[in-house]
């Protein structure tokens, strides 16, 4: 799966987290935001766990882990990437790997909102009145 190319034609969230310790904030941001924007056929939500190649021997054991912990229905938003994420890091300014990065993109994948660590309701209030513009 390429992103942002999977979701075109849709808004889309993106999740990213490089440590296993920031699952509670994409959770702050995914719970209230997959309630608002999750069953609407107009938007794509996906999680992206960013995992250093040199686990990439054990993925099986942790993709098998991750999906344990997923309910059955999101696998297939769950996209992980193995090898070196310094690029992408750089590229959408995510300088620590220890807090979890939220992304908004419109239908044609650019990026129209970025946040990063535990949702606030101001942040939270901000994201979804963005995405409800992009529809």
């Amino acid at each position: 799966m390429t992103l942002p190319e999977t979701a075109e034609g849709k808004v889309t969230l993106i999740y990213i987290a490089f440590v296993r310790s920031a699952q509670s904030m994409i959770d702050s941001w995914a719970q209230p935001l997959e309630l608002k924007f999750g069953k609407d056929s107009r938007f794509a939500i996906y999680e992206v766990p960013m995992i250093n190649a040199a686990w990439k021997v054990l993925s099986w054991m942790i993709d098998s882990g991750m999906r344990g912990g997923i309910p059955v229905e999101k696998h297939n938003n769950v996209v992980t990437f193995y090898g070196d994420y310094s690029d992408y890091q750089e590229a959408l300014g995510m300088e620590d790997t220890n807090f979890a990065y939220v992304f908004l993109l419109d239908q044609k994948g650019i990026i129209r909102w970025k946040g990063h660590g535990y949702a606030s309701p101001e942040a939270e209030k901000e994201l979804v009145e963005t995405a409800k513009t992009l529809i």
